[in-house]
């Protein structure tokens, strides 16, 4: 019986394929990672940062979609969230997505399910070590 043996070359094209098919089904931009449901003892609910994604400029989105619904089209003004980074209310919400991303500085909107939000001085809530959390009026 012979045998055939893959070159080195094959072989390595073939393990980044097989890497690149695996990272790309098991790590897909799925957006249904569950919202915590239970508030803390002081009506805050954490926002888990896994999953956040730049949505360009200064404007960052949740990974996944908050059990409570906000702001519409017809119904611009109707959610009843209120963002803080360490405690400290940010602001103003019901911004317009373009005026996150362009000026940030803690604007925010709670549109459907989706969490659109900016920090206080622009940086990177992945990297600047702030806790972020919301409470429903």
């Amino acid at each position: 019986m012979k045998t055939k043996h893959i070159s080195p070359v094959v072989a390595a094209i073939s393990t980044m394929i097989l890497c690149a098919f695996v990272m790309a089904t098991s790590c897909s931009k799925k957006n249904d990672t569950p919202a915590p449901v239970k508030p803390d003892a002081n009506g805050f609910f954490q926002i888990d940062l896994i999953g956040l994604r730049s949505d360009s400029g200064y404007a960052y989105k949740l990974g996944y979609h908050l059990p409570q619904s906000g702001d519409t089209e017809q119904n611009p003004n109707i959610s009843k969230l209120h963002l803080f980074e360490n405690g400290v209310e940010l602001g103003p919400a019901h911004s317009a997505h373009i005026d996150i991303r362009k000026y940030g500085l803690g604007q925010y909107s709670h549109w459907g399910t989706v969490l659109y939000f900016s920090t206080s001085d622009n940086s990177n809530p992945l990297t600047n070590g702030r806790k972020y959390s919301y409470k429903m009026e």
